[in-house]
Protein backbone atom coordinates (compact mmCIF):
# COMPACT_ATOMS: atom_id res chain seq x y z
CA UNK A 1 0.00 0.00 0.00
CA UNK A 2 1.29 3.23 -0.66
CA UNK A 3 1.34 6.07 2.01
CA UNK A 4 0.73 9.44 1.19
CA UNK A 5 0.85 12.50 4.02
CA UNK A 6 -1.44 15.04 3.41
CA UNK A 7 -0.66 18.66 2.99
CA UNK A 8 -4.42 20.71 2.57
CA UNK A 9 -3.36 22.62 -0.29
CA UNK A 10 -2.54 19.01 -2.12
CA UNK A 11 -5.60 17.79 -1.07
CA UNK A 12 -7.68 20.51 -2.49
CA UNK A 13 -6.11 20.32 -5.80
CA UNK A 14 -6.74 16.61 -6.19
CA UNK A 15 -10.07 17.21 -5.05
CA UNK A 16 -10.78 20.03 -7.34
CA UNK A 17 -9.01 18.87 -10.34
CA UNK A 18 -11.84 16.25 -10.71
CA UNK A 19 -8.89 13.66 -10.07
CA UNK A 20 -10.05 9.78 -9.66
CA UNK A 21 -8.38 9.01 -6.72
CA UNK A 22 -7.46 5.51 -6.72
CA UNK A 23 -6.01 5.35 -10.48
CA UNK A 24 -4.41 8.47 -10.49
CA UNK A 25 -1.73 7.79 -7.19
CA UNK A 26 -2.24 4.24 -7.33
CA UNK A 27 0.17 4.43 -11.02
CA UNK A 28 2.76 6.48 -8.14
CA UNK A 29 2.10 5.19 -5.15
CA UNK A 30 0.54 1.60 -5.63
CA UNK A 31 -3.03 1.29 -3.94
CA UNK A 32 -2.89 4.62 -1.52
CA UNK A 33 -3.67 4.78 2.00
CA UNK A 34 -3.42 8.45 3.71
CA UNK A 35 -1.44 9.37 6.59
CA UNK A 36 -3.40 13.10 7.81
CA UNK A 37 -2.10 14.91 10.52
CA UNK A 38 -4.47 16.39 13.02
CA UNK A 39 -3.15 19.94 11.49
CA UNK A 40 -3.82 19.08 8.45
CA UNK A 41 -7.42 18.27 9.46
CA UNK A 42 -8.27 21.23 11.04
CA UNK A 43 -6.44 23.45 7.76
CA UNK A 44 -8.88 21.38 5.66
CA UNK A 45 -12.54 21.35 8.06
CA UNK A 46 -12.10 25.64 7.96
CA UNK A 47 -11.57 25.44 4.18
CA UNK A 48 -14.44 22.83 3.59
CA UNK A 49 -16.37 25.51 5.87
CA UNK A 50 -16.17 28.35 3.46
CA UNK A 51 -17.30 26.12 0.17
CA UNK A 52 -20.82 25.66 -0.96
CA UNK A 53 -22.68 22.84 -0.66
CA UNK A 54 -21.59 21.44 -4.35
CA UNK A 55 -18.20 22.03 -3.90
CA UNK A 56 -17.10 20.60 -0.69
CA UNK A 57 -13.65 18.24 -0.17
CA UNK A 58 -14.85 15.03 0.49
CA UNK A 59 -13.47 14.93 4.05
CA UNK A 60 -15.77 11.59 4.76
CA UNK A 61 -13.76 9.82 1.99
CA UNK A 62 -10.54 11.77 3.24
CA UNK A 63 -11.05 10.14 7.21
CA UNK A 64 -12.34 6.60 6.17
CA UNK A 65 -9.08 6.18 3.94
CA UNK A 66 -6.47 7.76 6.20
CA UNK A 67 -4.85 7.12 9.63
CA UNK A 68 -4.62 10.11 12.14
CA UNK A 69 -1.76 11.66 13.87
CA UNK A 70 -2.20 13.79 16.56
CA UNK A 71 0.97 16.19 16.36
CA UNK A 72 2.46 19.07 18.20
CA UNK A 73 4.32 21.15 16.26
CA UNK A 74 4.65 24.92 15.59
CA UNK A 75 3.77 25.11 12.39
CA UNK A 76 2.04 22.92 9.92
CA UNK A 77 5.10 22.31 7.41
CA UNK A 78 7.43 21.73 10.12
CA UNK A 79 5.26 19.04 11.51
CA UNK A 80 4.93 17.29 7.49
CA UNK A 81 8.18 17.13 7.00
CA UNK A 82 9.26 15.48 10.10
CA UNK A 83 6.46 12.93 9.81
CA UNK A 84 7.45 12.38 6.21
CA UNK A 85 11.32 12.16 6.89
CA UNK A 86 10.44 9.57 10.00
CA UNK A 87 7.46 7.20 8.05
CA UNK A 88 9.57 8.07 4.32
CA UNK A 89 6.47 8.44 2.44
CA UNK A 90 5.85 11.40 -0.01
CA UNK A 91 4.09 14.12 0.60
CA UNK A 92 0.93 15.50 -1.71
CA UNK A 93 1.18 19.11 -1.92
CA UNK A 94 0.97 21.85 -4.48
CA UNK A 95 2.78 24.57 -2.19
CA UNK A 96 5.93 25.85 -3.80
CA UNK A 97 7.98 26.34 -0.35
CA UNK A 98 7.09 23.25 1.05
CA UNK A 99 7.92 21.13 -1.91
CA UNK A 100 11.28 22.76 -1.64
CA UNK A 101 11.66 22.14 1.95
CA UNK A 102 10.48 18.14 0.92
CA UNK A 103 13.53 18.41 -1.96
CA UNK A 104 15.79 19.66 0.45
CA UNK A 105 15.22 17.12 3.08
CA UNK A 106 15.24 13.82 0.73
CA UNK A 107 11.44 13.68 0.51
CA UNK A 108 9.33 12.46 -2.05
CA UNK A 109 6.73 14.96 -3.11
CA UNK A 110 3.53 14.02 -5.34
CA UNK A 111 2.65 16.93 -7.08
CA UNK A 112 -0.48 18.08 -8.53
CA UNK A 113 -0.36 19.57 -12.14
CA UNK A 114 -2.81 21.18 -14.35
CA UNK A 115 -4.42 18.94 -17.06
CA UNK A 116 -5.43 15.98 -14.53
CA UNK A 117 -1.66 15.27 -14.07
CA UNK A 118 -0.32 13.90 -10.85
CA UNK A 119 4.09 13.56 -10.54
CA UNK A 120 5.94 11.86 -8.21
CA UNK A 121 9.26 13.58 -7.98
CA UNK A 122 12.09 11.88 -5.89
CA UNK A 123 14.75 14.29 -5.90
CA UNK A 124 16.54 18.23 -6.85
Amino acid sequence: MGDVLIDSCGWVALIDGGFNIDTSLSKLVGPPHFVLLDLVLDELEAIDESRSRGNKLMLDLLLQRSTQINYEASHTDDALIEVAKERGIPILTVDAKLKRRSLENSIAILEVLQGKNIRLINGL
